[in-house]
């Protein structure tokens, strides 16, 4: 048996603002019917109210014969309150928040720096309303090889807190190893899951050097060894 997607959707999805979004919106909408909208912005959306003002410039950027959803995100910062939270779940239009570590990722330099004492409230309160998490995996330390970040954010980080917080739904997005393949399936069913991209299944890091240094095969997580590729492809490793 055959299926076949007709309108999917976009469980990760970086629109900008400006004249980038108006620039990119229409490619996404006119393939996708909802999707996960980042919020990385300068300055970042920390707020429900800023929250709902992107979605209205996004939805104002659409032609009108275009049907689509863009499921919002807050950003994580050491000072976000439970009140937010709250707020944002009665909304409506928040859909999740995001985790960036600190100067993890592109305008990340906002995000969260203690996410076991500042945070763990917010968290709290959002494994109570049900709110998803949604997790940028590396960590920052320079100290780290830049092709483990992720291995030991699984470590240091992500494992400790599904264990202190095994009822918090989490998004380990964008995975691009074995070992959060592994992690995501040693977890409960139904709490902990995975996104992951198009070029981490297709390319390794073979590929940001082959003939030469290749810069539009460069992303954050960059790209790892190929038997993470396979791994996040597939399920044969085992």
């Amino acid at each position: 048996m055959e299926l076949t997607l007709t309108q999917p959707d976009d469980w990760h999805l970086h629109l900008r603002d400006g004249d980038m979004l108006e620039a990119v919106v229409c490619h996404s909408a006119s393939h996708f019917g909802r999707a996960i909208v980042m919020p990385n912005l300068k300055p970042p959306i920390t707020t429900t109210a800023a929250a709902v003002a992107y979605r209205e410039s996004i939805l104002k950027a659409l032609p009108a014969n275009i049907n689509f959803t863009p499921l919002m995100t807050l950003y994580l910062t050491d000072t976000t309150s439970t009140e937010e939270i709250k707020f944002a779940r009665r909304s409506g239009v928040v859909f999740a928040v995001k985790f960036y570590p600190a100067g993890a990722t592109t305008n990340s330099q906002d995000g969260v720096t203690d996410i076991f004492g500042k945070c763990l409230p917010v968290l709290e309160e959002m494994a109570e309303q049900n709110m998803p998490l949604l997790v940028h995996g590396e960590v920052t330390n320079p100290d780290v090889d830049v092709f483990d970040r992720e291995k030991v954010f699984i470590e240091t980080v992500l494992q400790p807190l599904v264990q202190r917080l095994p009822q918090l739904r989490v998004v380990m997005e964008h995975i691009t190893t074995k070992d959060a393949v592994r992690f995501v399936e040693s977890c409960k069913e139904g709490s902990v899951a995975a996104t992951v991209t198009p070029q981490h299944l297709l390319l390794n890091r073979n590929s940001l050097f082959q003939g030469g240094l290749q810069p539009h095969n460069y992303c954050l997580p960059v790209l790892k060894r190929e038997i993470h590729s396979y791994c996040c492809s597939c399920d044969q490793w085992k």
